[in-house]
């Protein structure tokens, strides 16, 4: 069964989101855990507990939520958690960049935007456990799509980078990139393709990824790029 984790320091709020939740269609397929503060989801969270989803306000009294949400990426490496941030407040929109967010809804909440969230996040969570099958000669070997940060194509080799290290193989890029989901895995350049799930920040010619690897992007790919990273913005009134 999946968990959800709900942190917000209000209690009504708190109440609020899990008889929400309480109604949603799939109810059977995940669990719920309140946090009344971000220590204590932290704390959660270094312990080893995990989510698919983080139900997350940001403007909770001592550990501000985008504090929160860097801190599972850049500390706990956890690019698989899904956060959605709520708040009464639209101004946090671009700090939440870094976190890439699953979306950002207003206070006071609209029951059925956020169940329509969690249906999404239900729907993106299946993709997280599948994984790429890669030939080394005539041994196949199963790669989590969740562990790569990008592939690299350079004589006819395919590098795959990894969480866990490089796997080298040599299939064509485009053979291996017409089997990955999109757009979750996007081209950059001819040699390069990456998991949007790591990218860090998006220049006109080049991104950089969570550990730091920067890639160039060829003018080939810029617009298509362009465009991922307005639709990477979160939306300050949450879903349509």
């Amino acid at each position: 069964m999946y968990q959800i984790a709900v942190c917000d320091d209000e209690e009504a709020i708190r109440t609020q989101i899990i008889q929400i939740l309480a109604a949603h269609p799939q109810r059977d397929a995940f669990g719920v855990t309140a946090f009344p503060s971000g220590e204590a989801l932290l704390e959660s969270l270094r312990a080893g507990q995990t989510f698919f989803l983080l139900i997350l306000d940001i403007e909770l009294q001592s550990q501000n939520g985008v504090t929160v949400g860097k801190l599972l990426r850049e500390e706990l490496m956890d690019n698989a958690t899904q956060v959605l941030y709520i708040s009464a407040h639209t101004k946090y929109a671009m700090e939440l960049f870094d976190v890439r967010p699953l979306n950002f809804l207003t206070k006071p909440l609209d029951a059925i935007k956020l169940s329509a969230c969690v249906t999404q996040a239900l729907e993106l969570t299946p993709k997280l456990d599948a994984a790429l099958t890669v030939f080394f000669g005539k041994q196949a070997q199963r790669i989590p799509l969740r562990e790569i940060r990008y592939l690299e194509s350079y004589h006819k080799r395919l590098t795959i980078h990894t969480t866990q290290g490089e796997c080298i193989c040599t299939q064509r890029l485009a053979d291996v990139l017409s089997a990955l989901p999109q757009p979750d895995f996007f081209q950059i350049h001819q040699s390069f393709v990456v998991n949007d799930r790591y990218v860090r920040r998006i220049h006109y010619d080049h991104l950089s990824l969570d550990d730091g690897t920067e890639l160039s992007i060829s003018q080939q790919f810029r617009k298509q790029v362009r465009e991922l990273l307005f639709r990477r913005i979160p939306r300050g009134g949450g879903l349509p």
